[in-house]
């Protein structure tokens, strides 16, 4: 299944499900995931709803172009005991968050932003003779689908950004969670130690709400084939999201339909976010999930669903 599109100067590795002749649903997935992220079980109700969903790789994860390597520094960290390992990595995340506990990003070296990975969706689109889409983003993928939604309106019918944010520079929003930002500390411990899968339970256990609370046991089950599929625990994904600018003063000129979906216990982009977001875009409607974090519950897959069809009915 799946198949490679040669576009924007890179490969994404995509695929498609349902009859291409329906209208297409084009999902982006957040920052460090691959599409498998995107649970089958979701993408087949969209199908039923008589729509062509497609699925992809964003540049830097899965099966598409990688461009983040291991840093030459970490072979040094590897060799250094617990105990040593542990204050170097609260070292330098010290110098990556600032006083009020937000990311700082260092945009000196990045290979690309968010602006590019929005070209490689539109080009993909392109690639498939796709004239318009719904998309539907996740986190960094909602961040990309704004991007899409303000640069190339041509491409858009409707969005459908969840659990992102018009900006992580703005100032007057909240940042992660202090539980998370030890998750994070932990996880990158674990990657260093070469155990990438513990690294990743570490984080999803915090980004996970108290609603349906994180099941470790059936989460490993399902990254089984995300990992398998092809997981880079360097991708450059963040340092593109801290490169691009603050859509803020931009989200007026959003007028085609919008749904902005988010859990109110998000640990990494707290529900102010998604709030701004619903604010700055006129007439967009909102779904907002109690009890749920930075994740889109299978309990929940009806009725997000449904919200979305009824964004989608609004489009003239």
């Amino acid at each position: 299944m799946g198949d490679i599109a040669k576009v924007n100067d890179i490969e994404l590795w995509f695929e498609e499900n349902g009859d291409p002749l329906n209208e297409t649903i084009l999902l982006i997935m957040g920052a460090n995931a691959n599409c498998m992220q995107w649970d089958q079980e979701f993408i087949d109700k969209l199908v039923s709803k008589n729509f062509h969903v497609v699925r992809f790789d964003n540049r830097d994860v899965g099966k598409s172009t990688w461009f983040g390597k291991e840093p030459f520094f970490n072979k040094f960290l590897k060799i250094l005991p617990n105990f040593l390992l542990k204050m170097i990595v609260n070292s330098i995340f010290g110098l990556a968050v600032d006083d009020k506990g937000k990311f700082k990003f260092n945009n000196s070296s990045i290979q690309y932003d968010l602006s590019d990975m929005a070209k490689d969706a539109v080009s993909l689109m392109d690639f498939l003779n796709i004239q318009k889409a719904h998309i539907i983003g996740a986190s960094m993928g909602g961040m990309i689908t704004q991007i899409i939604a303000l640069d190339h309106p041509e491409k858009v019918l409707s969005i459908t950004p969840i659990m992102t944010s018009p900006g992580i520079q703005n100032e007057s929003l909240s940042g992660p969670t202090n539980d998370l930002l030890d998750a994070m500390k932990q996880s990158f411990v674990f990657n260093l130690k070469g155990k990438v899968e513990n690294g990743v339970v570490e984080i999803y256990r915090q980004l996970t709400g108290s609603r349906f609370p994180f099941d470790e046991e059936k989460f490993r089950e399902k990254l089984k084939p995300v990992m398998e599929h092809g997981n880079n625990p360097f991708s450059l994904h963040g340092a593109a999201v801290g490169a691009s600018p603050d859509r803020s003063h931009r989200l007026s000129e959003i007028n085609i339909p919008t749904l902005v979906i988010h859990g109110t216990e998000d640990a990494i982009l707290p529900i102010d976010h998604g709030i701004a977001l619903a604010n700055g875009i006129k007439d967009s409607k909102r779904f907002i999930m109690e009890g749920v974090g930075h994740e889109i519950p299978e309990e929940l897959f009806s009725e997000i669903i449904n919200e979305i069809i009824e964004n989608i009915s609004r489009v003239s």
